[in-house]
C-alpha cells in the first residue's frame, strides 16, 4: 500500500510538472521557437557537417580492427591503463575524433562484446575530446589569432583525459569480459554498418542538441540562469563577464562570448583550455543519449569537472611558452561566436539524402 501510494504522488508530481512546463512553452511560444530555430541551424551549417565524417570514421577503424591494432602497438601503455587492445585503440581515438564519438565507440564496443557495459559507462567519463579541428581551428585560430594556443588547448585537454584515464583506470577488468573478435565482414558491408551507426548517432546528438536548448530556454525563463550568475556578483564579478562564462559552461560553442569580457590572457587561456575539456553540459547530455544506458551524469560530470581543472592548470603552466597573440587580431575575432550559424545547409542535406536509407536498415 505505501508502494502503491508513493508511485501515484511521484506520478501526480511528474504530470503536475509537466502542466506547467506546457504551459511555460505555450505562453513564450515565441522566444521557444527562436531558441529551436537557432539549434536547427546550429545542427545543419555546423555540428552535422563536422561531426558526421569522424562518427564514420571512429566506426570504420573499430569495425575494420584498425583501433584494436593500434592498440597492441601500444600494449606496453594500454596495460597502464588496464585497458584491452581495443579499448585503449578507442580511448585514443576518442582524444580526436568529436567529443560525444567515444561515448558511441564504447557503446558499440559493448555491443560487440569487447568490453562490459559497466566498463564502457566509465570509459565513456575520459574518452571525450573536441577534436583539432575545433580546438585549434576555432577555439586557436579563431579566438586567440594563435595556432600555437590551439595546439596548447588540444594537448592540455589530452593530457587531462590521460592523467585521469591512470588514476581513475575504469576499465579494471577487462579479463572478466570475454573478448570476441571483429566479424568477417566485407568492406561493402562494414561500411554500410559504419554509415548506418553514424547516421542513428547523428539524429540522437541532433535532438540531444535540441532538448538542451529548450530546457535552457526554460531555465531562463524560470530565472535559474539568473541565480547561478548572483554568487559570482557577490564576489564583485561583472554580471556580463558571469552570465557569459554561465552560457559557456552550458554549451561550449558560447565560448566567444568570454572574450567579450575583456580577461586578461592569463585568465582567458586556462579559461578556456578548462571549458573545451569539460565541453559544456550540451555535449554531456549528448554523450548520454548516444553512450551506453548504464553511464550516469553525475560521474560523468564529476569526471569532466576534474578534467577541466587538469587543463585549466596545464594551460596556466605553458602560458609563458607561447608567443603572445596579436592583440588586433584577439580585438576582432572576439566579436564574434565560436562557431558561427551563418554556414550553408547544402553539406547537411547531402549527408541526409544518402544517409537516409541507412536508418531504415534494420539490424
Amino acid at each position: 500500500m505505501t508502494r502503491l501510494r508513493s508511485s501515484t504522488v511521484r506520478s501526480a508530481c511528474a504530470a503536475l510538472l509537466l502542466t506547467v512546463l506546457m504551459l511555460l512553452l505555450s505562453a513564450h511560444a515565441g522566444d521557444v521557437s527562436a531558441v529551436l530555430h537557432g539549434r536547427i541551424m546550429l545542427c545543419l551549417t555546423t555540428l552535422i557537417p563536422s561531426l558526421y565524417g569522424c562518427t564514420l570514421l571512429g566506426s570504420l577503424l573499430c569495425m575494420s580492427g584498425a583501433a584494436d591494432g593500434l592498440g597492441r602497438c601500444l600494449r606496453h601503455i594500454a596495460r597502464l591503463y588496464r585497458m584491452p587492445p581495443a579499448v585503449f585503440g578507442i580511448f585514443l581515438v576518442s582524444q580526436f575524433a568529436g567529443y560525444p564519438v567515444g561515448a558511441m565507440l564504447l557503446r558499440q564496443a559493448a555491443a560487440r562484446g569487447e568490453l562490459s557495459a559497466q566498463d564502457a559507462a566509465g570509459l565513456s567519463c575520459i574518452c571525450c575530446g573536441g577534436g583539432p579541428a575545433f580546438l585549434i581551428g576555432l577555439a586557436g585560430k579563431q579566438l586567440f589569432g594563435s595556432t600555437a594556443h590551439g595546439v596548447c588547448i588540444m594537448l592540455c585537454c589530452i593530457a587531462a583525459n590521460l592523467t585521469l584515464g591512470l588514476l581513475l583506470r575504469p576499465g579494471a577488468a577487462p579479463a572478466c569480459v570475454p573478448q570476441q573478435r571483429h566479424r568477417d565482414e566485407t568492406a561493402a558491408q562494414m561500411l554500410t554498418d559504419a554509415a548506418s551507426a553514424a547516421m542513428r548517432s547523428m539524429a540522437a546528438i541532433c535532438a540531444a542538441v535540441l532538448l538542451f536548448g529548450v530546457l535552457q530556454c526554460l531555465l531562463e525563463l524560470c530565472g535559474v540562469m539568473y541565480l547561478l550568475t548572483l554568487p559570482g556578483k557577490a564576489l564583485g564579478i561583472p554580471p556580463f563577464t558571469v552570465t557569459a562564462a554561465v552560457n559557456a559552461f552550458a554549451d561550449v560553442t558560447q565560448l566567444g562570448t568570454v572574450f567579450r569580457c575583456g580577461l586578461p590572457e592569463q585568465a582567458l587561456l586556462p579559461l578556456s583550455a578548462g571549458l573545451l575539456s569539460f565541453g559544456g553540459c550540451c555535449v554531456l547530455l549528448q554523450c548520454m543519449t548516444v553512450g551506453v544506458r548504464e553511464l550516469r551524469i553525475g560521474r560523468l560530470l564529476l569526471t569532466r569537472l576534474a578534467a577541466a581543472v587538469l587543463a585549466g592548470v596545464l594551460a596556466r603552466i605553458c602560458l609563458p611558452l607561447l608567443p603572445l597573440p596579436a592583440e588586433e587580431c584577439a580585438a576582432v575575432f572576439a566579436r564574434h561566436a565560436a562557431v558561427s550559424e551563418s554556414g550553408s545547409v547544402i553539406p547537411a542535406f547531402l549527408i541526409f539524402l544518402t544517409g537516409f536509407p541507412f536508418l531504415l536498415k534494420k539490424d
